[in-house]
């Protein structure tokens, strides 16, 4: 028996099975639901990034002193790692912070990841003031900030604190929270602040105070004894846990100097380095980070639960307030996506009402949920999450999962008209499967693509081909054993379906029959005059499309920086910043903001409302922001979020590379050119204003005639200013820390002068002797592009008006002869779209290619094959002149959509093409022609109803029904109306292409 036989004897004791369909269909879709209803939601795929952050706290120091001491040395270490892509920093006053990313093309992050650790551990010989190590953190999806929250109150911020650390306790106890991170919760301290005229009185040193408390302050074990039948642990404790404790501690005995005479002390807090704003209230903020894989919209709700209850608990005379909730965005488009969703399908079930037979069609239409519970029940075994991302691939598939029982249930009852139920269905499975088969296998690698696509889109796009890969293999699985079972089940016993067509059918296949005919009389000319055609629609759409590579027309999230006028203090930045948050409270769209300010910037994170219940763009609120804040003397940046990697400005430059006098001048050149493109808006050049410096030089002869090293003025100067810890404890469940400082009024070169050092030789000199003072101007920050200094130039644009690639290229060709030693660095949209279109147009290339191996193998032949891929041209320029009349870019996602469209495209030539193979050719020509154009209209009723279910299921999410969505539309846009409108193409280009084959081989 040969092995066909025995697959269709095998197949056929299934199908006999009366039972087994119903069973297998019921259980798939319980597990399914059980699925759908246990999955965790959120808003992206769980990644890995490929980019690390580096941060340094240095205390007290300047910024080209971390520049020196702390950031060179850390990217010297980093030049050494291979891997990294690049990375770029920013040293300001106290703080250090380098951003890593690592090359794409690596396939072991892990690997990468320690090598930057190692790298960061080399370097031992940072300031001693740096008291912990630099901070290593590793970007994910799954650890990336959800919610910020915070809790506000008009009461002294002592009070706020004690209830803002208990609300901090409860929050790291929920569930589905993995890091709770504090804003403005300040450390307490102990400050201990030192009066130099009391210091020089007694002759004590500043270090011989802060030796005393260090010494004095004590909590140790000892060890155990045996005592009175009882194990006693022996304690040291010469504890300085109150002021009046510290302020009895004797400094010297003759004559008795206690602490508490040479500095004024008090229980406080460590000192405010920034404020942090929650929807413009004064708060201690909560930013919170998700546990890998947990629910965000579980654990938001979980958090708003714990924040109302808190509420109720505290009163009004605390405010507890949420600024950013990406559940709320999650929310949103899921309801988005339901709604679309169920549009769609209803869509769907409506066509499959209207075009088949009412015997076939409840059958046809249970494909859909079969499909898409199945795949979800498989994600769900995976490990895999519910995010946008998924869902958005389950609407695109649920037009697309019917098509294959739109073509076995047609041959079906077709067959019934001729044989009895059971061989009907067994031939019918016979005549089709190779070709379903081969069609889920090339809109499979359609999608395939999207796997090895460059950058963080790349990697958050691997969910939609394994998503669509799995709904098609249910979908073959469907056809080939659940619907035949269903329809033999229905069909047995009874008498089989009339192959009447309805009217309007009719008269359809008579409206094509001339058009088919007319392509069949001159196939040449037909496919040449269609091809040529498509061509120039290519090329005409194609320079009048604008390439951007993430379209914000449906973005939410918009981010505020401002830099601050030079020599404010932090309370004088926050008057300033409060017109940034009344702009916001009087905005009708915001839902919520959260902000942070210190002396030199703040920065505020929007969110709007969704796209889908306002009619403001958020770029037309970026531009209404601006006007309204040119007169404030705030220097605001405004980034619009279309859900691209973050940090990624439209025009994005660094001016790399030689002095700061020629990266100056070309980086204001750069601002001139962009001012003076159509559709850029607000080109800024990202500088901090200079600031005022008090200097004080130690002339080294002076040090060496007094015997005083220069580490010894420096380390007292850094504990006048910016104070020491000197000591730690641990008290009332918190590490206190202890401060030596001098007093706030005693910090002016002539209140500096009478303080005390001990020389070499135990003499005590002043430090007014050592020293002599000037002003000057310092930089606020240094920024650094791999490992060398740079400036950042960067602006939005009006999409309507141009693209990122367009003022990229005006720019290059612009300064292309420029001969200065500075460079003109992109890291803007533009580079990752160029790499992007590259890679997506080889994409296309290669999915082309593993279609047509696939065909091949089908056909056994190269030639039929070909004549698949003959509509191709003229379905991409329909794509290409939608999205021009719809006003859409050329984005990431229309280039998505374009490769999917091709596998859907091409599986109707497929079909026809199949069923042409199968045909006994006679040797006559002249009857050739009525044969294909018989082929043709028999499979108008099919080829209709795929088409049809495929639009339908897509439409709503095309034009937003349920909501917009500016990623996933312009996908749903271009398969929808490119796969309908190309459909009757397929019945003109394929028939004359067989033709032509059929001559040539003839002739041969």
């Amino acid at each position: 028996m040969r092995d066909g036989d025995r697959t269709m004897n095998a197949l056929a004791a299934i199908l006999s099975r009366r039972w087994l369909a119903n069973v297998l269909t019921v259980a798939l879709m319980l597990v399914g639901g059980l699925a759908l209803w246990q999955l965790p939601m959120a808003e992206k795929p769980v990644i890995d990034a490929g980019e690390v952050t580096i941060t340094t706290d240095y205390p007290g120091a300047s910024a080209e002193e971390v520049e020196a001491n702390v950031t060179a040395k850390l990217e010297e270490q980093l030049l050494s790692v291979a891997g990294i892509d690049q990375f770029t920093s920013s040293s300001g006053a106290g703080s250090s912070r380098i951003e890593v990313r690592i090359d794409p093309a690596v396939s072991d992050l892990d690997e990468v990841y320690q090598a930057i650790r190692d790298a960061v551990n080399r370097v031992t010989d940072l300031p001693v003031e740096v008291t912990e190590q630099p901070l290593v953190w590793i970007k994910k999806s799954s650890n990336l900030d959800f919610m910020v929250v915070g809790i506000g109150s008009d009461l002294p911020y002592a009070e706020l604190r004690t209830q803002a650390r208990q609300l901090e306790l409860q929050l790291r106890r929920l569930s589905g929270i993995g890091e709770v991170l504090p804003i403005d919760l300040r450390q307490r301290e102990f400050w201990i602040e030192l009066e130099p005229a009391q210091l020089s009185r007694y002759q004590l040193t500043a270090t011989e105070v802060a030796d005393a408390i260090a010494q004095y302050n004590l909590l140790s074990t000892a060890g155990s004894i045996d005592a009175a039948k009882q194990q006693l642990e022996i304690v040291l404790e010469a504890k300085l846990d109150s002021v009046e404790k510290l302020a009895a501690l004797p400094l010297q005995q003759q004559p008795l100097v206690r602490l508490g005479d040479v500095a004024s002390i008090h229980d406080g807090f460590e000192r405010q380095q920034s404020l942090s704003l929650i929807n413009g209230k004064r708060s201690i903020g909560f930013d919170l980070r998700a546990a890998e894989g947990a629910d965000v919209v579980a654990t938001s709700e979980a958090v708003r639960a714990l924040l109302a209850a808190q509420q109720q608990r505290l009163g009004s005379d605390y405010q507890l307030a949420v600024g950013f909730d990406v559940a709320n965005e999650i929310r949103a488009r899921f309801e988005m996506v339901k709604i679309n969703g169920l549009s769609g399908l209803a869509l769907v079930l409506l066509v499959l009402a209207l075009v088949l037979h009412r015997r076939l069609a409840p059958w046809v239409a249970l494909s859909i949920p079969f499909c898409l519970l199945g795949t979800i029940a498989v994600l769900a075994a995976m490990g895999q999450i519910l995010d946008s991302y998924t869902m958005a691939a389950l609407i695109l598939i649920i037009g697309i999962v019917v098509d294959d029982s739109v073509v076995i249930s047609e041959r079906i009852s077709a067959n019934l008209q001729q044989q009895p139920p059971l061989a009907a269905v067994l031939s019918a499975i016979k005549q089709v499967a190779p070709a379903i088969a081969v069609s889920i296998v090339t809109t499979i690698i359609a999608f395939l693509p999207l796997l090895w696509l460059p950058g963080d889109t790349g990697k958050l796009l691997y969910v939609m081909p394994l998503t669509i890969s799995i709904a098609l293999a249910f979908s073959f699985l469907d056809a080939t054993v659940v619907v035949p079972a269903h329809l033999l089940r229905q069909c047995s016993g009874t008498a089989p379906a009339t192959a009447t067509l309805p009217a309007w059918m009719r008269r359809l296949q008579q409206g094509l029959t001339p058009l088919i005919a007319a392509a069949l009389d001159r196939p040449k000319r037909t496919i040449v005059a269609v091809l040529v055609l498509a061509t120039v629609a290519i090329a005409a759409v194609g320079q009048r499309l604008p390439l951007l590579f993430f379209p914000t027309d449906g973005a939410y999230l918009v981010a505020i920086s401002a830099s601050m006028p030079a020599d404010l203090s932090l309370e004088q930045s926050w008057q300033l910043a409060q017109q940034v948050d009344q702009m916001l409270q009087d905005s009708s769209d915001v839902v919520g903001w959260y902000g942070e300010v210190n002396e030199t910037s703040g920065n505020w994170e929007i969110s709007l409302s969704p796209a889908g219940q306002r009619t403001t763009s958020a770029e037309a609120w970026v531009q209404r922001w601006q006007q309204q804040s040119q007169s404030w003397g705030l220097n605001l940046e405004f980034d619009v979020d279309g859900g691209g990697p973050p940090g990624q400005r439209p025009v994005d430059l660094r001016i790399v590379g030689g002095s700061d006098k020629e990266r100056q001048q070309l980086a204001e050149a750069v601002v001139a050119k962009l001012a003076n493109i159509n559709g850029v808006i607000a080109p800024q050049l990202s500088q901090y204003p200079p600031v005022a410096q008090l200097n004080a030089e130690a002339p080294p002869q002076w040090l060496q005639q007094q015997r005083i090293s220069p580490d010894q003025v420096s380390s007292l100067l850094r504990l006048a200013i910016e104070g020491q810890h000197v000591s730690r404890l641990f008290i009332d469940d918190e590490e206190v820390r202890y401060r030596l400082v001098l007093e706030d009024n005693d910090r002016s070169p002539s209140e500096l002068a009478p303080l005390l050092l001990r020389n070499s030789d135990g003499q005590l000199v002043q430090l007014g002797q050592l020293l002599r003072w000037h002003r000057s101007e310092r930089a606020e920050a240094f920024e650094h592009h791999n490992g060398l200094r740079s400036l950042r130039v960067s602006a939005q644009i009006d999409s309507s008006q141009t693209d990122p690639l367009t003022v990229e290229q005006a720019l290059l060709s612009q300064f292309a002869d420029y001969s200065g030693s500075a460079q003109l660095i992109s890291v803007s949209q533009a580079q990752e779209t160029r790499d992007s279109m590259q890679a997506l147009a080889l994409s296309l290339l290669l999915a082309l290619l593993a279609m047509l191996l696939a065909m091949v193998l089908l056909f056994d032949e190269w030639l039929t094959p070909l004549l698949a891929l003959l509509v191709m041209p003229a379905a991409v320029a329909v794509a290409l002149l939608l999205l021009w009349l719809h006003g859409k870019p050329l984005s990431f996602f229309a280039c998505i959509g374009l490769l999917g469209m091709t596998g859907v495209v091409v599986n109707n030539a497929l079909v026809l093409l199949y069923h042409y193979r199968q045909l006994n050719w006679p040797s006559q020509s002249s009857q050739w022609p009525a044969m294909l154009l018989e082929g043709a209209i028999s499979r108008v009723r099919p080829m209709l109803i795929t088409t049809l279910t495929t639009v339908a299921g897509l439409l709503p999410l095309a034009y937003g029904i349920g909501g917009y969505d500016n990623l996933m539309s312009p996908i749903a846009l271009v398969i929808g109306w490119g796969t309908g409108l190309s459909a009757p193409l397929v019945l003109l280009l394929v028939p004359a292409g067989y033709l032509l084959k059929l001559r040539w081989q003839h002739r041969g």
